[in-house]
């Protein structure tokens, strides 16, 4: 049997994630993997297989086989169109200096009958793993009374980032009503 070390403690908050998103979510063992475990996850939009490894390395062995078995998955469950929004998410707990590596990339755009989503870097904590899975879990709420406007988010910012606010309101005032960034 090939050995991983699978982070189940980062599974274990991945499912949580996604109960509380209301996925249907089933556990299974790696099948050929010491000590390693992988969530399938449906919702009406996504098919996911999702494991966790402490390190790269441990990623790239447990995605063959969750890439197989949810691909087995996919082709005798008959989903029809949703087997094209499929993914195998792979989650570490280190890594994240290893983000855009050429190897994390060759994984991660690898799109030979599923897609994948690498996160290196995640805590075994529920918003890094939301933050992680963002892609598949809906938008949050706005908050009571909308948005606020982007100029005035944009005031904010120029603000931040050391121009004065009576400047800062003027030069958005006058793009507003010239649509001219140089005051031309």
């Amino acid at each position: 049997m090939t050995s991983v070390r699978g982070d189940s403690r980062l599974l274990s908050v991945a499912r949580r994630v996604l109960d509380y998103h209301h996925f249907r979510v089933q556990e299974a063992r790696v099948s050929g993997v010491d000590d390693a475990a992988w969530l399938l996850a449906e919702n009406e939009y996504f098919v996911l297989g999702v494991t966790a490894g402490e390190t790269f390395d441990d990623l790239l062995v447990l995605e063959g086989y969750v890439a197989a078995a949810l691909g087995e998955r996919l082709h005798s469950d008959g989903l029809g169109a949703k087997r094209w929004d499929s993914y195998v998410v792979l989650l570490a707990s280190a890594g994240a200096d290893q983000r855009g590596q050429p190897d994390v990339v060759r994984l991660q755009y690898n799109t030979r009958s599923l897609r994948r989503l690498v996160c290196l870097g995640t805590a075994a904590h529920e918003d890094a793993v939301a933050s992680a899975l963002a892609t598949f879990l809906p938008l949050p709420d706005p908050p009571p009374g909308g948005l606020p406007s982007a100029f005035d988010e944009l005031i904010q910012q120029l603000v931040i980032n050391g121009i004065p606010p009576d400047r800062a309101a003027g030069a958005v005032a006058n793009y507003r009503a010239t649509g001219a960034v140089d005051g031309r």
